[in-house]
């Protein structure tokens, strides 16, 4: 379990860690219109259907399971993206748990996040980020496994190929974390679901992260298999 989380000690760089990439962008302040409840995810089955109906009709998907795992791979990167960021970034742990985890039922693309009143922890360790990053996306990956037939190994592998994105976005922009992406990516892909799923290549100058599965994209007409594939 991650440590207990001070609800008085607020995270004010949260929008910083926008300039990153858009699956960092967490909007902070009242709840836009719209905006549902992240565990609405995991506790609706219409609604979860829905959204992956949604990407099927959106990337021309005849295999529901592949857009299940496109849809997943989507929400692991919205929630690995901001954790890793804070913690990269500034040294701690963002709280991500509080019923305030809100996302907004956008028509395509990735799914935006909503965070009333964001909060952090100073006590960070990468088994501290793991928890709430796993914690989160856990009840969503059994409710998919639930609605149709897909493999627990894409799903995870999945959210172990959006950690190393996420790494690898934050040292690029920021070469002094470089090493310590590397140190922590090791230990996220090492642990619990994300064993075994994933490997870091090392050479002179290049950090690249090879997958053990796959995200099944390239059974859609014309699709290649991505960078990080198995396949490859």
């Amino acid at each position: 379990m991650p440590p207990s989380i001070d609800p008085d000690r607020a995270f004010p760089d949260l929008p910083q860690l926008a300039a990153l990439g858009r699956f960092f962008t967490v909007s902070t302040g009242p709840p836009p219109h719209g905006a549902r409840p992240w565990t609405e995810l995991a506790t609706d089955r219409r609604v979860l259907g829905d959204r992956v109906d949604g990407v099927a009709r959106r990337l021309d998907l005849a295999e529901r399971r592949v857009a299940a795992s496109v849809m997943f791979q989507g929400l692991a990167a919205r929630i690995w993206s901001p954790l890793l960021g804070a913690y990269l970034r500034h040294g701690l742990l963002l709280d991500l748990t509080g019923g305030d985890l809100s996302w907004l039922p956008a028509p395509g693309g990735a799914v935006p996040l909503h965070l009333a009143r964001p909060t952090a922890c100073r006590e960070a360790s990468p088994e501290a980020v793991y928890s709430m990053g796993h914690g989160l996306l856990e009840p969503v990956a059994n409710a998919l496994r639930d609605l149709l037939p897909i493999s627990r190994k894409v799903l995870w592998g999945n959210s172990a190929s959006t950690v190393a994105e996420a790494l690898q976005a934050v040292a690029t922009a920021h070469p002094e974390h470089a090493r310590q992406a590397l140190t922590i990516g090791r230990e996220l892909v090492g642990r619990g679901s994300h064993r075994g799923l994933g490997e870091w290549l090392t050479g002179p100058g290049n950090q690249a992260f090879r997958r053990r599965s796959c995200c099944l994209y390239h059974r859609k007409p014309g699709a290649a298999p991505c960078g990080d594939c198995v396949l490859r």
